[in-house]
């Protein structure tokens, strides 16, 4: 497989890999951002399995590459790709280089924090395109962020910035897997809203719901559909977040100011029902400050933003494609 030095621009192709908590995603992306194929299956548990699942992909692709393009949870080195900090069940891969552990060869491989990667490819080819000031907001298994900056992606100086997941709302909550208590993440994520539907079955609340079928509680896709059905116990628990969702999205209105403000990750997939119910009150909310009201849009690029993102760090890198 070769880094491709013989194709044309407008002809060239990237894998772009999405490591996430409860699946992986791949697929094959041109660099207008159009996806060729994809491929999916639960999270890696070793970097072995990282490195198979890759190598699949890679097996599939005829045609040659520019390079491979990965988005991980956690804070990565994007000069070197080392994973330096990765709390949770990814914690295999914290310390280890995601180039070194892929080893394709000639080809090149980049890597960035997830939720940076779901922006890049929003700001290439998605709702923010041609904007300059944009904040992502993926809502998932946990909770990611990712800032555009007057056309520079935030990173800081450990590269932890754009955490917004990991914004404090509660002092005295829950333990965040970050080490902190009371994080966005602990009040509004699948864990949570699925946590908190199982403490309502716990205590016998009304819920359509229940543990019967599979042993497992039910996913946030089975909450947010028994919700609209008038299920009790759902709407109590999505209020709440709701409640939790609307303070972190007016705070972070309010300090980056941004043209826009994209929801992504699996909880996206719900759309009005999501959007509807924070709209009206972060508007009222921050008008007064803002002076206009900052639309709040679901990710465009829903269910393959990861991916593409992922491969347009390899078009920034080699000059493809701008901000």
């Amino acid at each position: 497989m070769s880094s491709r030095p013989n194709a044309l621009p407008d002809q060239a192709i990237a894998v772009g890999v999405d490591i996430g908590a409860t699946a992986i995603k791949a697929g094959l992306v041109t660099v207008a951002g159009k996806l060729l194929e994809s491929f999916h299956q639960p999270s890696p548990r070793t970097p072995a399995a990282l490195h198979h699942f890759v190598h699949t992909v890679l097996q599939r692709c005829s045609m040659p590459l520019c390079g491979i393009g990965i988005g991980c949870k956690g804070i990565i080195d994007t000069a070197t790709s080392r994973v330096t900090s990765l709390p949770g069940n990814l914690n295999f891969l914290e310390g280890i280089v995601l180039a070194e552990v892929i080893d394709a060869g000639e080809v090149p491989v980049q890597a960035d924090n997830d939720a940076r990667a779901a922006l890049v490819g929003e700001v290439l080819w998605g709702t923010a395109r041609g904007k300059r000031n944009v904040v992502m907001l993926t809502l998932g298994t946990g909770v990611g962020g990712a800032v555009l900056v007057d056309g520079k992606i935030l990173r800081g100086a450990s590269g932890a910035a754009g955490h917004l997941g990991h914004m404090t709302l509660d002092l005295h909550g829950g333990l965040c897997i970050c080490g902190n208590r009371g994080c966005v993440e602990t009040r509004f994520s699948s864990r949570a809203i699925e946590s908190d539907y199982l403490a309502h079955l716990h205590r016998a609340a009304p819920a359509k719901l229940s543990l019967e079928k599979t042993g497992q509680p039910p996913d946030t896709e089975a909450i947010f559909r028994a919700a609209a059905e008038g299920d009790e116990s759902a709407n109590c628990v999505l209020e709440r977040a709701f409640d939790y969702l609307t303070a972190a999205v007016v705070s972070i209105l309010h300090i980056f100011d941004p043209e826009v403000l994209i929801i992504g990750g699996n909880i996206a997939e719900a759309g009005p029902q999501l959007l509807s119910p924070i709209r009206e009150e972060v508007t009222r909310r921050t008008r007064v400050l803002l002076g206009r009201e900052v639309p709040i849009v679901v990710q465009s690029l829903v269910g393959y933003g990861g991916v593409a993102g992922a491969a347009g760090l390899i078009f920034l890198q080699q000059e493809l494609v701008k901000i």
